[in-house]
């Protein structure tokens, strides 16, 4: 029995009230959109959209939240600097010789004093000699962690942990022999971070309020819907032109009624607030936000700050364990390079870097003695193959088949442009390489006792993990001999968990030139694969030399040595 026309009207009023979700003869109404569809083409816009959100989230978290911490944590480092500047008192959270505590320099001191969590304090005395800085953790340059090593003026050397920035900072500070000029009233300590972020917060929200306010549209909407679920209400304006989602009392409101509402300027046009719930979140929001941050910046912290320094008083001066006779190799410190970059000093730059380098640890390759580094069918594939044109290529492939930015048909003559770019570059790239396939295997699989292979020394040195090169010097010359050659080698798999492969820091090499500008060399029994071409350091010397620091002083931070501020 056919429905009365009735129950056809009730019917179609509870479908248009609980959305508009409706299913006729198989065909599907497109949700906040009323366009019909299949309900394939429903599934694919879904999974679009689903695909566009993780997109858009792997991209945040890759690449925008650390760029984010690593901006804040330059800031801080700046604001502290500044403060310390202008004699305010800062205390720096550092570590020192391994104890966790603060660096208290307040002028209600008699100068820099560590204060550890157990209370116990260390006074510091300014006039020393800042030697180094090494990298302790493997991270952003903003947010990475440094052991700065400081030598008093009694010849005590002392290590702190801190910030890169911060160890500049203290670094040129400690150095000074001047203490800074007393103040008339002592001025506020620096502000912590946590609490000018809040103060910018309330400030934004702040200029939006106001930007609605004043750039806003006061009108009166019709209620289209009125959604339980989430407490709002769907309501159009300018004829029903415009429509969209505010908050609204689900006691009063009722589908055709009118509604108070301030329709939004640019760049949200399109979109509206009510008027009584929304100013009173963001009165709260902003207020709440303004009122932590002055509370931070005025009360909390300067308590904190005055708390320290009565701890630092009343507390019993701490006394530092001395270094034993054999820890001298550990508290070694850094050479200092000069500009003829000889053989001694890259071979004690190499072993301080591997006693000092945070990450994976260098050990022999896995594959053993008498074998390649890398397996060799793996490295052609590396050398022919190993370009970043590949991901231009998979992307640019990717935005052809899905449209995600609604380009049309304009993406196949852009896009196709940028994937026809990187067919190119990856053909010339294996084209190029290729030639080097033939030459390498031929020396790998030679005798050592061929004429082409010659006796050589060599610095192994590292500038991230894996990432290696061989300075090549002559057997004859003593520690003051130049380096002849620089030969990158191949990443390699270590014996240990988390260990990369490669020779030791300094020793003895069989070369073998394969006369297309690679290098092979054998050491310990294990033939080393190169990554790249081989760099004559008599061809430039000041590239040769800008090279050698960039991988010799890549775990130092050399301290700021400049008269303060």
């Amino acid at each position: 029995m056919a429905p009365s026309g009735a129950a056809r009207l009730q019917d179609a009023a509870l479908r248009e009230q609980e959305g508009d979700h409706t299913q006729e003869w198989g065909t599907l109404r497109y949700p906040h959109t009323g366009v019909p569809g299949s309900p394939r083409n429903l599934l694919r816009s879904l999974m679009t959209q689903g695909t566009t959100e993780s997109m858009i989230g792997s991209f945040v978290g890759t690449l925008v939240i650390p760029l984010v911490i690593a901006g804040l944590a330059r800031w801080a480092a700046a604001r502290r600097r500044r403060g310390l500047a202008a004699g305010r008192p800062v205390h720096f959270r550092c570590r020192l010789d391994g104890r966790k505590g603060r660096l208290l320099v307040d002028q209600r001191l008699d100068g820099p004093v560590f204060l550890d969590r157990s209370g116990n304090t260390i006074a510091l005395t300014r006039g020393g000699e800042p030697l180094e800085a090494t990298v302790t953790t493997l991270n952003r340059a903003s947010v990475e962690k440094v052991g700065l090593r400081y030598r008093t003026p009694e010849g005590q050397v002392l290590q702190l942990g801190l910030a890169t920035h911060d160890a500049r900072t203290l670094g040129a500070w400690l150095g000074e022999q001047t203490a800074p000029a007393l103040a008339r009233r002592l001025p506020l300590p620096t502000a912590p971070p946590w609490a000018v972020l809040t103060l910018a917060a309330s400030l934004f929200v702040g200029m939006a309020a106001a930007d609605v306010a004043l750039l806003g549209t006061r009108t009166t909407a019709e209620v289209i819907r009125v959604n339980h679920d989430d407490d709002s209400c769907t309501v159009g304006w300018d004829g029903g032109s415009q429509r969209t989602s505010v908050d609204c009392d689900m006691t009063h409101s009722r589908p055709g009624g009118p509604i108070p509402i301030v329709a939004l300027p640019w760049p949200f046009l399109g979109e509206a607030v009510d008027t009584r719930t929304t100013p009173l979140v963001v009165a709260v929001l902003g207020g709440g936000f303004g009122l932590l941050g002055l509370a931070g910046a005025l009360v909390v912290n300067p308590l904190v700050c005055a708390r320290r320094v009565r701890l630092a008083r009343r507390a019993d001066p701490a006394v530092l364990p001395q270094p034993a006779s054999g820890d001298q190799e550990a508290t070694e410190g850094w050479p200092t390079l000069k500009d003829d970059l000889s053989y001694a000093g890259l071979a004690a730059a190499a072993r301080h870097g591997d006693r000092h380098r945070p990450g994976p640890k260098v050990t022999l390759p896995r594959r053993g003695s008498g074998r390649t580094s890398v397996s060799p069918r793996g490295w052609v594939l590396a050398t022919v193959l190993g370009t970043g044109a590949w991901y231009f290529l998979i992307l640019s492939c990717a935005a052809i088949l899905d449209d995600h930015f609604h380009l049309g048909h304009w993406r196949f003559l852009v896009l196709g442009t940028v994937a026809i770019v990187s067919l190119a570059r990856i053909g010339w790239f294996a084209l190029d390489r290729s030639a080097f396939c033939g030459p390498v295997i031929r020396a790998v699989r030679s005798s050592a006792g061929d004429e082409a292979w010659q006796p050589m020394r060599y610095v192994r040195l590292c500038r991230d993990p894996g990432e290696m090169v061989l300075v090549l010097f002559r057997p004859e010359g003593g520690n003051a001999a130049a380096p002849l050659f620089l030969q990158p080698i191949s990443r390699s798999r270590g014996y240990g968990r988390r260990t990369v492969g490669g020779p030791a820091p300094v020793g003895e090499a069989l070369v073998c030139d394969t006369s297309v500008g690679l290098l092979i060399c054998e050491i310990d029994g294990v033939r080393y694969l190169p990554s790249g071409r081989a760099t004559e350091a008599a061809a430039d010397l000041a590239l040769t030399r800008s090279e050698l620091r960039s991988f010799a002083e890549s775990h130092v931070r050399h301290p700021g040595r400049s008269r303060w501020p």
